[in-house]
């Protein structure tokens, strides 16, 4: 009878040690690690989502602010072409159903592979008229300042469009070409000789009426 007891004693301990096991962990020390990892991946979360908001007041073309246009004119870069444009389409015999055709006709930007965590998802009124132009044969009057297609970059800590989605992106200007610039100097340069020679004219002549009146 006493080594039974002594066996119910035994089991309880035992089951006792494992509800402490249960309820005390093991590596206490990890939960606060865990907590500030979950909190960071939480913290990311949110401002990858508020980076997605932002890039929704941009234009995915010329990276410039919707907010700038009074009437908030903004066109889906992966919907199908509005009525407007299709039948402008149609009058020059030209075919297109969606927007990412006539982008990358256009603009030579292929919006297929978007993803909206990197990319906005609409394009303004201003390229919308710069396609429209471009179709219509009419000189394109509509100020469209194209250095290159602008890029965009997954969010990071120095993030361009979570700093300036109010007013649009400046893009990064293009190194100057060396023989326009050298094109530049001999026009500068021609233009001071032409001013100087003038200059001279001037001069010579005041002289000769001073001459003439003395």
């Amino acid at each position: 009878n006493s080594h039974l007891v002594n066996d119910d004693k035994g089991e309880v301990a035992t089951s006792l040690d494992k509800v402490n096991d249960t309820l005390m962990p093991q590596e206490p020390f990890h939960t606060g690690k865990n907590l500030n990892t979950g909190m960071q991946a939480l913290n990311k979360d949110k401002e990858i989502e508020a980076h997605r908001v932002n890039l929704q007041n941009l234009c995915r073309i010329c990276g410039g602010s919707f907010k700038n246009d009074p009437y908030k004119r903004v066109h889906p870069v992966h919907g199908p072409v509005d009525d407007e444009m299709q039948a402008l389409l149609r009058k020059k015999e030209k075919r297109a159903t969606s927007w990412p055709d006539l982008l990358n006709k256009v603009f030579k930007t292929d919006v297929r592979g978007d993803m909206d965590t990197i990319h906005p998802t609409n394009f303004c009124h201003n390229c919308w008229s710069v396609i429209q132009r471009k179709f219509s044969n009419a000189p394109c009057e509509v100020y469209f300042p194209r250095k290159g297609t602008m890029e965009w970059h997954p969010h990071s800590m120095s993030c361009d469009v979570c700093g300036t989605s109010s007013h649009g992106i400046k893009r990064k200007s293009q190194a100057p070409n060396p023989q326009v610039s050298k094109k530049l100097k001999i026009i500068a340069e021609r233009a001071r000789k032409m001013m100087y020679a003038r200059s001279q004219k001037q001069v010579n002549n005041k002289s000769i009426l001073k001459k003439i009146t003395n």
